[in-house]
């Protein structure tokens, strides 16, 4: 889903800003009457439903969003909690080298998973506090950047927290050798803004699923419905799959059990058929096409539901 506003983005950014703290001043006030708001407004447009929290992290990435597209270094640093701002050494200058590395347009926004936030609340003394963590996965100007974002939308011992207090930004070298466990890939959530744009990483990488994995050009491209055959005969493994197909071109962060083969593109993009095993001599319990952001459709199970 393409996350960009389109038209007056210079106009809409102050009120794209304030929407977001007015948003995050409302969460809970409402309570259930909002939440059943919302539900039945969902069940009336059949869209799905969002809740306000969710909401609040959907409209703190199209903010981003339009602050990236303006170029607007003072767009993005305006998301910020009054207290982040003030705490944060440097935000206007690391500001303007997230502005600058992602200019361009933004072509693509992982709205899901900005919409499936960690939620953590708390009451103290009758002080509610409601905070909220999620990542998500941007394309700019072609250029992938994965975004953990910490979101304050209610505090009411002090006000002064509420918006952003921390955002993560990773480059898509950065982030492959994160989550392959690399040396000096640690992160901080501290307050403000960090960015984690250069890494010398040492392999290729293809992005399937929403995850850059590491890559190798096996040469091997094969064809769903001759791996779907081969699967149906049961009990076979992964390592029984490299011997009839190959080597896989991508093994997922996840294990060796995790494998992805090249398929013929579709429409000019990528596909992969993602192979899902317990551990490479285990039998393989699903199959499914995967593009570069999402699951195409699962195409074979061990318990016969694809």
């Amino acid at each position: 889903m393409v996350g960009r506003r389109h038209g007056g983005r210079a106009r809409h950014l102050a009120a794209l800003a304030s929407a977001l703290v007015a948003v995050a001043l409302c969460v809970g006030c409402s309570g259930p009457a909002d939440t059943l708001a919302r539900l039945v407004g969902s069940g009336v447009t059949g869209e799905k439903y969002v809740s306000s929290r969710q909401q609040a992290c959907l409209d703190a990435v199209d903010a981003l969003v339009a602050a990236l597209e303006e170029g607007d270094r003072d767009g993005v640093v305006g998301l910020f909690s009054p207290n982040a701002r003030a705490s944060s050494e440097g935000l206007d200058a690391t500001a303007a080298k997230l502005v600058e590395a992602c200019s361009g347009p933004v072509g693509y926004v992982d709205r899901d998973s900005a919409a499936r936030p960690v939620e953590r609340e708390s009451v103290d003394d009758r002080m509610r506090r409601v905070e909220l963590e999620f990542d998500f996965l941007m394309t700019c100007d072609g250029r992938n950047f994965w975004c953990l974002v910490t979101l304050v939308t209610e505090d009411d011992a002090d006000e002064g927290e509420v918006g952003v207090s921390s955002l993560a930004v990773f480059s898509e070298d950065f982030y492959s050798a994160m989550i392959y466990d690399e040396p000096q890939t640690e992160y901080s959530q501290d307050l403000g803004l960090r960015l984690y744009l250069d890494y010398p990483l040492e392999w290729e990488t293809r992005v399937v699923g929403g995850d850059p994995l590491r890559y190798d050009a096996t040469g091997a491209v094969i064809d769903v419905e001759d791996a779907v055959s081969f699967l149906d005969e049961g009990g076979r493994s992964v390592r029984d799959f490299e011997e009839r197909f190959g080597r896989p071109c991508c093994v997922s962060w996840m294990g060796e059990g995790h494998v992805c083969y090249e398929l013929p593109s579709e429409g000019g993009e990528p596909r992969y058929l993602s192979l899902d095993a317990s551990g490479r001599d285990e039998p393989v319990y699903s199959a499914s096409v995967v593009g570069e952001h999402d699951v195409v459709e699962r195409v074979w199970s061990e318990d016969g539901e694809a």
